[in-house]
């Protein structure tokens, strides 16, 4: 190899990395970003819904609250989304877009309670069958926000009755 090709080499390697990075997390997506509700709703394919709400979270599909999870079920991480047409559970994904793996409109919902102890709290939804969810808060650390699950709580509730 030339010295002129070494000694551009690392630079050249390092400008790529940098233009090919992203701020997006690969688990939530560009939720920090402004970008973030046209994204969202580019991905289910309706602009015209309203969001109301949104945040990381787990999703404990097929889990009432704070019951134990059945052996071989799994949590999500993604982001719960409240809309003016209903709640989604979304997850990022490689081709830099949202997939949505839980919809429930808000007629659709059989049954919202609030599950809470004296740590955090967590949003259970049966539509068919139960689901709760983990409300994370927008940053931070993947631990449960009590405040921001009584929020998405009361949003949920509210618009279920209307």
């Amino acid at each position: 190899m030339s010295i002129k090709f070494k000694q551009y080499l690392l630079p050249t390697l390092l400008l790529i990395l940098v233009a090919c990075g992203t701020t997006h997390s690969p688990t939530y997506g560009p939720i920090n970003e402004d970008v973030f509700q046209d994204v969202f709703l580019t991905s289910i394919g309706d602009q015209q819904q309203q969001i109301l709400f949104y945040s990381r979270a787990i999703w404990y599909p097929n889990k009432n609250g704070f019951k134990f999870l059945p052996a071989g079920k799994k949590s999500h991480k993604g982001i719960i989304v409240c809309t003016d047409q209903g709640v989604y559970f979304t997850e990022w994904n490689t081709s830099g877009s949202y997939s949505t793996e839980f919809l429930a409109k808000y007629d659709q919902i059989e049954m919202l309670r609030h599950a809470a102890n004296n740590l955090f709290g967590r949003v259970v939804i049966k539509k068919d069958h139960f689901n709760s969810f983990e409300i994370l808060g927008i940053d931070g650390a993947d631990l449960p926000n009590k405040e921001q699950t009584e929020i998405a709580y009361k949003i949920i509730q509210q618009q279920a009755e209307s």
